[in-house]
Parts: C-alpha cells; structure tokens; sequence
C-alpha cells in the first residue's frame, strides 16, 4: 500500500491541497492504472457537467476508480485491494455478496 501512495505522489505532483483530487493528463493516468497495476476496465458511467467514471480491477484483486473530467484530465477518485466481482447487478441492502 505504501508503494501506491508514493507512485500517487509522483503522477501526480500538481495536487497540492488535501481537498483537491489527484489529477493528470488521462494517458498518465492510464498508464499508472493499466501498465503499473495491471487492472483492467470493468465499467464506466456517465457523470454530471460531461464527466465520466471508470472502475478498473486487476485479478490480484487492486481496484481503481476514476473521474474523467472534459478537458481530458482523470483524477483518482479511490483504490485498494480486495476487489471481487458479483455476478450480475446486486442489491444495495442487506448483506454484501
């Protein structure tokens, strides 16, 4: 985990407040994402303002969220490990599959 939040750092040097997402360039981004992490694209959605969301997992079980915003920049919304997929769309209640 550490070594993530040290390669986070260096791809993304411009996020300076605490507030404000970690973003760069979306080939940047991707390369962190698909070549350093090994995930894969599981899903997308479309967001507001011309936004758009991906959700990427790797078969070790890494996962990464992203905001793509307009003007081409992709911003590291959240990841971590121990991803595993549902079958299907599950319901939000009761007890996580």
């Amino acid at each position: 985990m550490r070594h993530l939040i040290l390669a986070a750092a260096l791809l993304f040097p411009a996020a300076a407040p605490a507030q404000s997402l970690p973003c760069a360039a979306r080939e940047r981004v991707l390369a962190f994402v698909i070549d350093q992490r090994g995930e894969v694209r599981l899903a997308t959605g479309e967001a507001a303002q011309g936004a758009s969301i991906e959700l990427f997992a790797s078969e070790s079980g890494t996962w990464t969220l992203l905001l793509n915003l307009p003007d081409g920049r992709s911003c590291l919304l959240a990841n971590g490990e121990g991803f595993r997929a549902t079958e299907g769309l599950q319901p939000a209640r009761g007890n996580p599959a």
